[in-house]
């Protein structure tokens, strides 16, 4: 069993639905970027435990999409590799993956346990990482549903109406 999910940082102001998500410092461009959303806003600790391994991670904040992002590019590289490790880009917590014929070996710099999961069970934690990004950025602010780039990098290509 593997138990997920992201616990929003109250420091971060960005989660308030008071707050309008743009960019402070671009009056002239104010909609948020590719790189607000991985290296700066919605930050949240993360919950992760794989078959009763816990490998949570409770920083400072780590921006959601970050941490979604980084999920789906190790999966994807490692289809083609024997073992990658991966690195968030703002807290610098490294997530190493090695590949079986049937299992993933997860081992992270920040815990000395080791996690096995499936295939399958990695596919479906990228997938849930990611729409748990778009579905808690959205429910803080709906208007971000159409952000093109959160959209089709997180929330899988969707229409803003779905």
């Amino acid at each position: 069993m593997i138990i997920f999910s992201f616990a929003p940082r109250a420091e971060d102001v960005f989660w308030s639905p008071e707050l309008r998500p743009e960019h402070p410092d671009r009056p002239e461009h104010p909609e948020l970027t590719g790189a607000d959303f991985s290296m700066s806003y919605f930050r949240a600790d993360v919950q992760l435990v794989v078959h009763g391994v816990d490998l949570s991670l409770r920083t400072p904040g780590l921006p959601v999409v970050d941490f979604a992002l980084m999920l789906e590019y190790a999966r994807r590289e490692l289809e083609a590799r024997s073992g990658i490790a991966v690195e968030t880009s703002v807290t610098e917590h490294v997530f190493s993956l090695s590949r079986g014929p049937e299992t993933v070996t997860l081992t992270t710099n920040y815990a000395s346990a080791v996690a096995e999961l499936t295939w399958d069970e990695l596919r479906q934690l990228t997938d849930r990482a990611k729409a748990e990004a778009f579905r808690l950025i959205t429910t803080a602010h709906p208007e971000l549903r159409d952000n093109a780039w959160l959209r089709e990098t997180v929330g899988g290509g969707a229409s803003p109406s779905a």
